[in-house]
Formats: C-alpha cells, sequence, structure tokens
C-alpha cells in the first residue's frame, strides 16, 4: 500500500472509489487533490450503467477538520452520458460515495 493510500484511508475513511492523487500544505490549509477511480456509474433517473465520459471538471469542497488541521478537498469529477433512449437526462456527474452529494460543497458529517 502506498504512502497516498494509507493518507487517503486516514483522512477519508468512508470515501469509496476516491485516489489521494497529492496532499500539500499551503498557508496552513493542507490540501488534498483527488479523483474517482471508479469505472462505471448508473444514471441516478433510469440506472442504466454508463462508462462513457463526456468530460472532467474540479470540484473544491469546504474545508474539513482533520485532527486540528483544516483540509480542503479538490476533487475532478467526471461527468458520464446516460445513453438510454428513453431517459430525460444527457449526462450525470459522478458523486465520490461517502464524501460527496448532488449541490452540496461540503460531505457527510
Amino acid at each position: 500500500m502506498g504512502v497516498l493510500s494509507a493518507l487517503k484511508d486516514a483522512l477519508f475513511p468512508n470515501a469509496v472509489g476516491m485516489v489521494l492523487d497529492r496532499l500539500t500544505e499551503m498557508g496552513g490549509v493542507v490540501v488534498a487533490e483527488a479523483h474517482s477511480a471508479v469505472p462505471e456509474l448508473t444514471c441516478p433517473d433510469c440506472a442504466t450503467v454508463s462508462r462513457r465520459v463526456h468530460s472532467r471538471y474540479g470540484r473544491r469542497l469546504t474545508e474539513y477538520p482533520v485532527g486540528g488541521r483544516r483540509v480542503v478537498v479538490k476533487l475532478e469529477v467526471r461527468r458520464f452520458f446516460c445513453d438510454a433512449a428513453d431517459c430525460g437526462r444527457r449526462t450525470f456527474v459522478e458523486q465520490v460515495e461517502g464524501l460527496t452529494t448532488r449541490y452540496a460543497r461540503a460531505g457527510p458529517g
């Protein structure tokens, strides 16, 4: 197990499928840069499985207090296509289970 993987497990034990890419400190704040490694997701409307990525973008989550330190998560998320002809949703954004929820800047308590 790599050092970043061990740190990810210690800092974000509930974040399923998240990979910690880099951990730095800037002005007393720890910055955790990460991405999701889940290969496929299901559409939240029709439950069709998708592997086809539309795009990627950065998401900055609010500061988390961890061990008396402030931690900011910079998370790269992917937007997937929903290819089901009868689904009204064309694309959807992945959520990292245990870390993000739709439209929220902070993860679950």
